[in-house]
C-alpha cells in the first residue's frame, strides 16, 4: 500500500503484508532513475523530487509492482 498520493509531505508511506525488505526505484517521466533506495521504517524520502508525475517500481523478494507517484 502506497499513501499518501499525491504527496506534499516529502515522504511516502509504503506498507506490505510481509516484513521483507522493500527496494524502491523512482523514475521521472522521461525514464531517468531519480531514486534508488531501500524503504526504511515504511517511509521513502521523496523530498528532493520536483513537482510532477513519477513512476515508482517496488521490489520485494521476487515480486515487482509499479505505481504512479504524484508530487505536489
Amino acid at each position: 500500500v502506497v499513501f499518501p498520493n499525491p504527496i506534499a509531505l516529502g515522504y511516502v508511506n509504503i506498507t506490505s503484508r510481509t516484513s521483507e525488505t522493500i527496494k524502491a526505484s523512482v523514475f521521472d517521466i522521461l525514464g531517468k532513475q531519480v531514486i534508488n533506495s531501500t524503504v526504511l521504517n515504511n517511509k521513502l524520502d521523496v523530498s528532493n523530487l520536483n513537482t510532477g508525475i513519477y513512476i515508482m517500481k517496488l521490489t520485494q523478494n521476487n515480486a515487482i509492482s509499479t505505481r504512479k507517484l504524484i508530487i505536489n
